[in-house]
């Protein structure tokens, strides 16, 4: 009976440790919520040219999709081919990072990713760290990006006509605990457990020391 007090304390040890919310958080086995749309303007007014809108699947080693993009603009009465938005959108989603990356011919518009249900009760987002490859001065920027604790919303700008035209923006997520992470039953009833036998160690310990003083 005198490892009682420790066998005890163990069971609650590991019953602390199943209740802490899991550390490695991934958006793997995520399904997200997408909208990608491209925004800009030419001799017919504003459009806008939908490339993702949806529920996205992560399976377990990530999600990854090319798009295909077109849409012909009149541009001082012409239209002509190199008029035309003309290539693809590849969307690639990991552990931690969401990428999208514009590949082809561009107009001067606004590539906008919004991702959204992110986490849910389990894990939500502490930090969005944004990134962007082969930024061209004069031709091409990192034009924003934002975060709630369930979404990310980002966006390229393309300042004219490119033939050629290859920039991926990504970000990359640092995550936390959500608010509702809660800890199976059965790990409740282990720690219950275990405080309770702690409670009747501590018992057991008071009364030999009485017994022992008297």
């Amino acid at each position: 009976m005198k490892k009682f007090p420790e066998i005890l304390s163990v069971i609650v040890g590991l019953a602390l440790v199943q209740a802490a919310p899991a550390a490695s958080a991934t958006l793997f086995g995520e399904t997200l919520d997408a909208n990608i749309t491209i925004t800009g303007q030419d001799d017919n007014g504003f459009y806008t040219l939908p490339v993702l809108v949806g529920p996205v699947v992560v399976g377990a080693s990530g999600f990854s999709d090319n798009i295909p993009v077109f849409k012909q603009l009149t541009e001082g009465g012409f239209s002509t081919p190199t008029n035309q938005i003309t290539g693809n959108v590849i969307v690639s989603i990991g552990a931690d990072t969401i990428s999208v990356e514009m590949q082809g011919q561009v107009q001067p518009f606004e590539l906008e990713s919004k991702f959204s249900g992110i986490g849910g009760a389990s894990f939500q987002i502490a930090n969005d760290a944004d990134s962007a490859a082969r930024v061209m001065s004069g031709v091409n920027l990192d034009l924003f990006d934002s975060n709630t604790p369930h979404s990310v919303d980002f966006a390229t700008y393309y300042l004219g006509f490119q033939p050629g035209t290859d920039l991926t923006q990504t970000e990359t997520l640092t995550f936390a605990p959500g608010a509702g992470a809660v800890p199976e039953p059965s790990t409740w009833v282990l720690l219950l457990a275990g405080f309770v036998g702690l409670g009747f160690a501590g018992r057991l310990r008071s009364r030999r020391r009485v017994e022992v003083a008297g």
